[in-house]
Order: structure tokens, then C-alpha cells, then sequence
């Protein structure tokens, strides 16, 4: 993956590029595993893994190996105009691993006696779709400023249209979730759950807002 079109690529930015899909892949096999974790509580009353925890820990460690690496590689790079924004998304790729990793203790912690049915269990699935959709448009923008700039801003424009959907999406579960009369112990967690998966969509957010200011420098 190449973040520029020629007219200011070098071979750090190619590196530093490179590395970043790198990232990516980190951040959205974090992510699948929690939304895989959620689908499988809801859809066939499963309760974690203990091998999906240690894997997901195990990527949020490679996330931090590979941040330190990009963070080096951008403090030592001599001529990259685009320094700023590059650290910004690897901040937030940062955040999104973190974040999926945070998610996934949130549910082991109240899967083992409890299921959501109904409107709850229908919702909580819809969040689980669209956040790993958000994350996965994040790649995308940024994967598509080198090959199709317009499918790239599309891309953006998809992220920020998804964002508006998973805070609809978070209300309409929290509303039930009060009245559901469960533990409120439970209720606490589900809803950690819900707002750690309401900021995941944040961070793609301004990360979305960030591959616009790249695609300023890139292409002008």
C-alpha cells in the first residue's frame, strides 16, 4: 500500500506505509474477534473462548510492537510532509486494538449466566455489523488514496454515515437494557460493552477526518 501518487513518494513513506497496512490487519482481526465473540453469545448462547481472549491480547501486544516500530520509523524519517497525520492513524489504529481487546473482557464477564433476547439481542447484533463495517471502510479509505482518490473520499463519507448509524444504534439499546430488570451488575457491563464499541466508531471517525487531511497532502 502506498499512501501518495507518485509525486512525493520516497521509500520512507513507502516503509512507513507499508507498516501501517500492517497495523490494519491487527486492528481488524482484533475487532473480528470480538464481533465474532458477540454473534456467537447472541445467535448460539456460546460463552468466550479462552483461546479468542489470549489471541486477542496476543494482537493488542503485536498493535504496541508494531505502534513503537511506526512511531521510530516516523521520528527518524527526514522529508515525510504527511509526519502528522500518519502518527494520528497509528493512534488510532492504537486505540482500535485496545478497544476491541477492552470489548471482549467486557462480555466474558456476563455471558456465562445471561442472553439478551428480543429487541436487546437484535440490536447488540446490528452494533456488532456495523462496527467491524466502520472498521473495515477505515482500511479501505486509506488502502484506496493511492489507487482511486474518489473511492477513497467515498469510503470517508461511508465511515461518517455509519458512525451517525451506531450512535442510533447505542441508545436504541441502552433504553431496553434499563428496563430489562436484570442484575445491575449485568446491566453495567453490557453497557461498558455498548459504549467501548460506541468509541471504537469515534476513533474511525477522526480517523476518517485525518484520511482527508492526507489526501490534501497527497494529492495536491
Amino acid at each position: 500500500m502506498v499512501l501518495d501518487n507518485g509525486r512525493f513518494l520516497t521509500q520512507e513513506l513507502a516503509n512507513v506505509t507499508q507498516m501501517l497496512e500492517e497495523h490494519f490487519r491487527v486492528v481488524v482481526s482484533a475487532n473480528k474477534i470480538a464481533a465474532n465473540i458477540l454473534t456467537d453469545w447472541l445467535d448460539e448462547h456460546k460463552t468466550v473462548n479462552k483461546k479468542d481472549l489470549a489471541k486477542v491480547t496476543s494482537l493488542e501486544e503485536k498493535g504496541d510492537e508494531l505502534k513503537l516500530a511506526l512511531m521510530k520509523k516516523l521520528a527518524d524519517a527526514n522529508s515525510l510532509m504527511q509526519r502528522e497525520d500518519l502518527l494520528r492513524l497509528v493512534h488510532y489504529n492504537d486505540k482500535l486494538v485496545d478497544g476491541a481487546e477492552i470489548a471482549c473482557h467486557h462480555l466474558a464477564a456476563i455471558m456465562d449466566s445471561w442472553v439478551p433476547k428480543g429487541v436487546l439481542k437484535k440490536k447488540l447484533l446490528e452494533l456488532g455489523s456495523l462496527v467491524m463495517s466502520i472498521v473495515t471502510e477505515q482500511r479501505e479509505a486509506v488502502r484506496f488514496l493511492s489507487i482511486n482518490m474518489e473511492t477513497s473520499m467515498k469510503k470517508v463519507d461511508e465511515i461518517c454515515r455509519i458512525e451517525k448509524q451506531i450512535d442510533i444504534v447505542q441508545r436504541d439499546i441502552l433504553l431496553p437494557l434499563y428496563t430489562s430488570g436484570i442484575d445491575l451488575a449485568k446491566i453495567l457491563r453490557l453497557r461498558d460493552f455498548v459504549n467501548v464499541m460506541e468509541e471504537i466508531a469515534n476513533l474511525s471517525e477522526d480517523a476518517a477526518i485525518t484520511i482527508r487531511s492526507l489526501s490534501l497532502t497527497l494529492h495536491t
